[in-house]
């Protein structure tokens, strides 16, 4: 009887982590899909056109996803999983790209995949939500924004973005100026880029695993069922956000189902990511 209470706690605590791993996101239904309904018809078609044209010529694979709202969740973590659920870009190059708008949080975010890191980079991900997305967005002209920022994010990728605007800075050559600000600025790259990946996919694992772990020690005053469960949660966690393995456990807000091969608009023609990786690139910004 024990031993069966000590598997029924291992039970729950794994199907916990389960339900925490899931989430629950918008069929792909296309190259836009606007959930938050801030676009019109004709909007909508003017930018599948420019991202389908863009797609036909680089294989890259730009998606547009507005929302009511996030539900709770951050924003970067959001893009994220949304992105690797879909599986945007292709499955050898890795070369999609999220630009994701949430109305009501008042919060946008370009999600880039691993292959296109090296020309849309964090830096310019976070220019082109800055100085070509917010400005636009203050002024509740969210068709505008959006569209200068596809425009932007498709001249990142050739090599032709330039920064439409920013404050002047100066700066001072001399190596011993330059050499503190340069380890600073080292420092929170590593702080706000690489520590919030690294916390994502391993971070939380381990503190859901710890704290799962010291319930079952309360319960039932075991070491072993503490390593035990703390063992298995924070792998079973891992994996589940490594791999974005996410499942349609129900609909999302606007009851549509999961699906990343629904059909795209009112054509008969299929749309579906091509089986890209994403690694938490990108940048997200506020209006």
């Amino acid at each position: 009887m024990k031993k069966f209470f000590y598997y029924f706690i291992l039970a729950s605590f794994i199907f916990t982590a389960n339900l925490l791993a899931q989430a629950n996101f918008p069929s792909l239904t296309g190259r836009v899909v606007d959930n938050a309904k801030i676009l019109t018809t004709s909007q909508i078609k003017n930018l599948t056109t420019i991202l389908k044209k863009h797609e036909e010529q680089t294989s890259n694979q730009i998606v547009i996803l507005t929302l009511k709202n996030l539900d709770g969740y951050e924003i970067a973590d959001y893009g994220y999983q949304v992105a690797r659920y879909w599986e945007l870009g292709q499955k050898d190059k890795n070369n999609g790209v999220l630009l994701l708008v949430s109305l009501d949080d008042r919060k946008l975010r370009i999600e880039v995949g691993y292959g296109l890191e090296g020309v849309l980079t964090d830096k310019i991900s976070h220019e082109i939500i800055e100085y070509t997305i917010k400005p636009e967005f203050k002024k509740g002209e969210y068709y505008q924004g959006i569209s200068k920022g596809a425009t932007a994010i498709i001249k990142s990728i050739k090599g032709e973005y330039t920064k439409s605007s920013s404050p002047q800075t100066y700066k001072d050559e001399s190596f011993i100026s330059l050499l503190p600000f340069e380890f600073l600025g080292f420092i929170t790259l590593f702080i706000f880029v690489f520590l919030p990946r690294i916390i994502r996919l391993i971070g939380f694992s381990l503190l859901f695993g710890f704290l799962s772990g010291i319930f079952a020690l309360l319960i039932t005053s075991s070491g072993i069922v503490f390593f035990i469960v703390f063992l298995i949660v924070s792998i079973t966690l891992f994996i589940k956000f490594k791999n974005a393995s996410f499942t349609n456990s129900s609909s999302y807000s606007s009851g549509s189902s999961f699906s990343s091969s629904s059909s795209f608009g009112s054509s008969s023609s299929s749309f579906s990511g091509g089986g890209g990786s994403f690694g938490g690139g990108g940048a997200s910004g506020s209006w």
